[in-house]
């Protein structure tokens, strides 16, 4: 159900929803209030793909945890676990493991192993299941991790979880709350993945990746200018207001 709502309050189908109303109405004859819903479509299309509104949410959810820095890592205790939350990849054949994670899942894979590499005993509990792909998202975290020279005996795979509430509880299934936990995972969904930890009894440490917004020195002068770019950054903080207020609500 949450899946669903999410759908279709997505920017794009409620833009298509809208002209589609309005030219029903067109057709109905009802011009002027189908003239109303056009312009109100156009409004939308202004506000989701302008970076006002989609970076105001966006960074009212990536602000929440800030990136854990090399000083932070340093205090933490030798036997703490790492969780690289699952995101999305292809199981093309033809591409190397690194090649069939998506952006997502090798920004967060890399971080979860940066991580790793600065505490020695840590284990790297590698998740995510493939949905219709005949490779598991943790799978191909494994093999790319490989790649990048982590020993096998180091990493856990968690190949069964479809979701953050099941990646969650499948950890709790596997090690128990008491070692601590350093949850990695996109800094936008961050805020939602820390809340279904700690349902589950776990107080787990924020490490978040693949930020949207990054403040470098340089400011591009067309950066007001409408762009996909912000319809996606505006996808991606709906997606993620949606999931935390259907916890809220006792959503499963």
């Amino acid at each position: 159900m949450r899946e669903f709502l999410s759908l279709i309050i997505n920017p794009i189908p409620v833009l298509y929803l809208l002209l589609l109303v309005g030219f029903i109405l067109f057709g109905l004859n009802r011009k002027r209030t189908g003239k109303i819903i056009v312009l109100i479509a156009g409004l939308w299309f202004f506000i989701i793909s302008t970076p006002f509104l989609p970076k105001i949410i966006i960074k009212s959810l990536e602000s929440q945890y800030p990136q854990l820095t090399d000083s932070n890592i340093k205090t933490l205790h030798n036997s703490c676990n790492i969780i690289v939350l699952g995101s999305g990849l292809t199981d093309d054949k033809n591409l190397s493991p690194n090649n069939q994670l998506n952006s997502i899942g090798l920004s967060r894979l890399v971080e979860g192993i940066r991580i790793h590499r600065m505490i020695p005993d840590s284990k790297l509990i590698l998740s995510g299941y493939g949905g219709r792909s005949e490779l598991s998202n943790a799978l191909v975290y494994y093999r790319t991790a490989l790649i990048m020279g982590i020993d096998s005996a180091s990493m856990v795979i968690q190949s069964l979880p479809s979701n953050t509430r099941m990646e969650a509880e499948e950890y709790v299934k596997n090690f128990g709350t008491e070692n601590k936990l350093i949850v990695v995972t996109s800094a936008n969904h961050m805020p939602r993945a820390i809340m279904l930890f700690h349902k589950v009894g776990i107080d787990a440490i924020a490490a978040p990746a693949n930020f949207f917004l990054k403040y470098g020195s340089h400011k591009y002068p067309w950066r007001w200018i409408p762009s996909s770019e912000n319809v996606v950054i505006m996808e991606a903080a709906i997606h993620e207001e949606l999931g935390i207020l259907w916890e809220k609500l006792g959503g499963q």
